[in-house]
């Protein structure tokens, strides 16, 4: 509808029931992707008139927009909540669009990651767990909410790097994750891959916590007193 040219700035979306049918998504779904897209100053509620488009949508008008990066941990705690309402809505459409190619190629995905943990090539696992993400985004059919999710991803490539590094068994629980995700969608289990595209999520939100406490205690552990000694 945007990329053809039905609705432009300041033009008012159909109701949630209307374009939940159109779209083929569940409300509850279509709801959190309001809330992402409000969040974006996508859209907004007008007094009086409804939902409305506020700006040029990412990745399909010329002026793609681009989210600040981030280097804070309240910043990526949003950046995360982002994420999430993002990735449950577009692994929902997966399970219901990916076709058994696409099915096929995540199953593959999955293998080299276990491959890279065994081997404990880092570079290779966060290269392969990007593609995975970025298949269930095209699976999802819908090129809005897969530019809008490469953003999102893009935005968290030095936290993730970063993260895997420092926090021991990251890998692990990760490829753990991927592989729920995957016989989820290989089932087209609508609800078991909704359920388990946000434990991995929250996962991953726990570890930003553990992550940044293990900065701030290394940047607030005493100096011994030849560091203090070259301080001063």
């Amino acid at each position: 509808m945007m990329e053809s040219g039905e609705l432009k700035e300041g033009d008012k979306l159909p109701n949630q029931y209307e374009l939940a049918a159109k779209l083929g998504v569940s409300r509850p779904c279509l709801r959190e992707a309001f809330h992402t897209l409000a969040l974006m100053g996508v859209i907004e509620q007008a007094p009086g008139i409804g939902t409305v488009l506020r700006r040029q949508i990412p990745g399909m008008l010329p002026n793609r927009f681009a989210l600040p990066l981030v280097s804070d941990a309240e910043g990526t705690r949003e950046l995360i909540e982002a994420r999430r309402l993002v990735e449950v809505g577009m692994v929902e459409l997966a399970v219901q669009k990916a076709t058994d190619a696409q099915v096929q190629q995540l199953g593959i995905l999955v293998e080299a990651m276990a491959g890279a943990v065994k081997n404990n090539n880092l570079t290779e696992y966060i290269e392969k767990d990007k593609a995975f993400h970025h298949l269930i985004a095209e699976a999802s059919n819908n090129r809005f909410i897969a530019n809008v999710f490469t953003e999102v991803r893009n935005s968290m490539d030095q936290f993730i790097t970063e993260s895997f590094s420092v926090l021991p068994g990251m890998s692990e629980r990760s490829l753990n994750a991927h592989q729920r995700i995957y016989q989820a969608i290989k089932r087209r289990d609508r609800e078991k891959a909704i359920k388990e595209m946000t434990r991995h999520i929250l996962e991953v939100q726990e570890a930003i916590e553990r992550y940044y406490g293990a900065a701030m205690k290394k940047d607030l552990a005493p100096q011994s007193p030849k560091v203090q000694a070259k301080a001063k």
